[in-house]
């Protein structure tokens, strides 16, 4: 395995070095990070990453089935909900492959052919929508804040106005705008096949003419994905998280002396309230790092050059740990919401038990309507069965 390793980093590494015309040669230090990452990405975006992956698909899906029963589906809370839902699950899904754990389920040669062959295209063609996943899944959250502050802030305008066609077209909006921004990706990137014997080749992602020449791909990954999908909104839903927090309590005082009457628009805003809390405390180390990144980067050098996170990055033990642990919080977000639905909501929970019980699938022992006979003036009752004769 060792060998093989490192046969492939070196093979990798000297086609890379082929085509970008730089030099560079691993020390033994060098090594020793190599099979340091290798485990640690083992175990992180291996054996946690799957479990994650696993249980959040079948959370969201469970989600999104519940959340399209006929009683909640036209709501537009649920609306916003069944499209986080969607959002969080190709998160996941594309995560599998971006954070190569499929690869628990290779054998050595199978490894090694997928590095040669396969990797380059998921780099090339996979992480743009893990990106666009993403992408919508924090920008829908953002909406529904918003949405959710200004229900309560001006309830009878909302009301009228915000129904679950226009959440729809804002939905679809925040798609299309995130795709525009995510589509260069696209064609920045193509895969080059590079022959080091006579009947064996190696697959490499290499920049296009577009890429090099727009720096598109460098500006998306150092500017647009850190400002855009972290930074701004964890700002923004901070703000939007204190201000709803604070009408909640001031329509909490109003209430006082009233009767003891369920508020279901407060139960609603406090689901809003831990929604947003999970996904800015998941999201928090992640925007810490790629400011960092951000930061770090523009203090550097002043040139736009693409840092990529790989097996012979110059990068320290204690780093690449951070970040394993900011990606497995992010992966984290998007597989808790249900866990908010069930504690929070309780007809939500009903509903999940009946799914799960598939209580509409048992058979009902139906009663038959009864009819009611009067005898003279007495007061004496007959009961008789519909069916009976």
């Amino acid at each position: 395995m060792t060998a093989i390793l490192t046969n492939i980093t070196t093979l990798i590494s000297t086609v890379m070095t082929t085509e970008m015309t730089s030099t560079n040669t691993l020390t033994a230090g060098d090594y020793e990070k190599i099979f340091f990452r290798i485990k640690l990405w083992k175990i992180c975006h291996g054996y946690i990453m799957f479990i994650l992956i696993i249980l959040g698909v079948a959370a969201n899906i469970l989600a999104f089935i519940i959340l399209s029963q006929k009683s909640v589906r036209r709501t537009t809370i649920a609306v916003y909900l069944r499209a986080l839902s969607l959002a969080d699950t190709f998160v996941l899904i594309t995560a599998f492959f971006r954070y190569n754990t499929y690869k628990l389920f290779l054998t050595e040669a199978q490894d090694t052919y997928s590095v040669l062959h396969f990797s380059a295209y998921l780099d090339a063609y996979i992480k743009p929508f893990h990106w666009i996943s993403l992408g919508v899944s924090s920008f829908v959250t953002l909406t529904l804040s918003i949405e959710r502050f200004l229900a309560i802030r001006y309830p009878l305008t909302i009301k009228r106005s915000c129904t679950p066609f226009l959440v729809r077209v804002c939905i679809v909006g925040i798609i299309v705008i995130v795709v525009i921004l995510t589509s260069p990706i696209f064609f920045s990137f193509r895969v080059k096949e590079f022959s080091y014997t006579n009947t064996s080749s190696v697959y490499v992602q290499v920049m296009t003419r577009l890429g090099r020449d727009t720096l598109y791909p460098c500006t998306y990954h150092i500017y647009v994905i850190p400002l855009l999908w972290y930074i701004l909104p964890w700002i923004l839903l901070a703000i939007l998280n204190l201000l709803l927090y604070l009408q909640v309590r001031r329509s909490s005082r109003i209430r006082v002396g009233l009767p003891n009457i369920p508020n279901p628009n407060r139960n609603l805003s406090i689901l809003i309230l831990l929604i947003v809390i999970i996904y800015m405390v998941c999201n928090l180390p992640i925007s810490i790092m790629v400011f960092y990144k951000l930061v770090n980067h523009m203090s550097e050098n002043g040139q736009c050059i693409q840092e990529t996170t790989s097996l012979t990055s110059t990068t320290s033990k204690e780093f690449d740990i951070i970040n394993a642990i900011t990606e497995i919080l992010n992966i984290l977000n998007s597989c808790l919401n249900i866990v908010v639905y069930c504690m929070v909501g309780t007809k939500f929970r009903r509903q999940l038990r009946d799914f799960l019980l598939c209580t509409t699938c048992k058979p009902v022992n139906k009663v038959s309507p009864q009819k009611v006979f009067t005898t003279g003036r007495e007061s004496n009752t007959v009961v008789e069965s519909a069916g009976s004769s």
